[in-house]
């Protein structure tokens, strides 16, 4: 949590991404999957939202609210439904655009031979092996899996722009790390900020301190997790609320660092995956408990119990970097929240919107 955590994270954890490239004959795209459900359009760049995006997100969101019965969405029922959905879906797109926006903008091209080499080498790897167990050069075998988890061609194509798009705004704004600078300097990324200006926004309302309390949702029961939040929220002082919850947490944590916290900042995490772990930290007061999180992670789910922690002056002189960290994700996060905010009140609907039937989206 001390550095950006990018929409990228969410979608590899929903659609657990692998690449695509020319040394294996593209898919193209069918005339159903090309349709324009939503345009929108910024600085004269437009883009679109088509349907085999909009299916992808639909179907990999859309059996919590329809338990998989697919005929839900044909029924009066599903009206409140279908908004918060497209809603979602919307919010998911508009991540995807914003950020290919934005990569373009500094410099950066996520169309360009360069992101299409990239994207080369992935598929490579990830039909053959390599640090990815592949598919043994089965290349039908690669897009069956991809078609399992609502993908297409087009769109994992799409997700992978997605992904060196954000890898080189936070780079852009960050500044370049390796193995010789581990930690960016100050003056090596294009954001420009003093000490002050992090002392400043660890005193401010965009900062909260936080301790995250995690449960293996595999290992412990939603009823045994709600047990120990509301023990949690019984105890009267911080001390005592993390000393009865440390014993609990991740056994992979240590128990110094989990007693510590974190901070975080209104715009540093992807509310679109963290929103209910940012409502908690800015929602709740000193002292307080949230209501039990679920987080679906890439490879296992977990419930998350977010205690709100006090800023101390000690915390910020000792965990400076930390804070540091937060902080310059927090200015991208407001950069990119604004570029998104600007292209979000663009959006048009077409006819083939208006006239989805959500009950027969389907991957056949």
């Amino acid at each position: 949590m001390k550095r950006i955590i990018s929409a990228v994270l969410l979608l590899c954890a929903l659609f657990g991404l692998v690449a695509c490239g020319a040394n294996y004959e593209p898919v193209p795209s069918t005339a159903k999957e090309s349709e324009v459900l939503m345009t929108f359009e910024l600085e004269g760049e437009k883009y679109e939202l088509k349907y085999e995006l909009y299916r992808a997100l639909f179907l990999n969101h859309s059996e919590s609210y329809d338990g998989g019965d697919k005929s839900f969405w044909s029924t009066a029922a599903a009206d409140g439904a279908k908004a918060e959905l497209d809603a979602k879906i919307t919010s998911l797109a508009l991540d995807i655009f914003t950020a290919l926006h934005l990569c373009k903008k500094i410099g950066y091209d996520p169309y360009s031979l360069d992101a299409d080499d990239k994207i080369e080498e992935y598929i490579k790897e990830s039909v053959e092996g390599g640090s990815v167990a592949g598919f043994d050069g089965d290349y039908d075998a690669y897009l069956a899996s991809l078609k399992e988890m609502n993908l297409n061609y087009s769109v994992q194509t799409l997700m992978y722009r997605y992904a060196i798009a954000n890898d080189k705004i936070i780079s852009y704004y960050r500044g370049t790390e390796d193995a010789d600078n581990p930690k960016p300097d100050m003056k090596d990324g294009a954001l420009e900020y003093t000490e002050s200006d992090v002392r400043a926004f660890y005193n401010s309302d965009s900062c909260a301190r936080i301790c995250v309390i995690t449960f293996n949702a595999e290992y412990t029961s939603l009823d045994k997790v709600q047990q120990r939040r509301d023990t949690i929220a019984s105890y009267t002082s911080e001390e005592a609320a993390l000393g009865y919850a440390v014993q609990f947490t991740n056994p992979l944590g240590d128990p110094e660092e989990i007693l510590k916290g974190t901070v975080v900042g209104k715009n540093s995490m992807d509310t679109a995956y963290y929103s209910e772990v940012a409502a908690a930290a800015f929602g709740l007061t000193e002292g307080a408990t949230s209501a039990v999180i679920p987080i679906n992670a890439e490879s296992h789910s977990e419930y998350w119990i977010v205690y709100k922690m006090k800023k101390t002056p000690e915390y910020l002189e000792s965990e400076f970097d930390t804070v540091e960290d937060v902080y310059v994700a927090q200015r991208i996060g407001e950069i990119v929240a604004a570029a998104k905010s600007s292209l979000a009140s663009t959006v048009k609907h077409t006819d083939a919107f208006t006239n989805l039937d959500r009950s027969k989206i389907s991957m056949d």
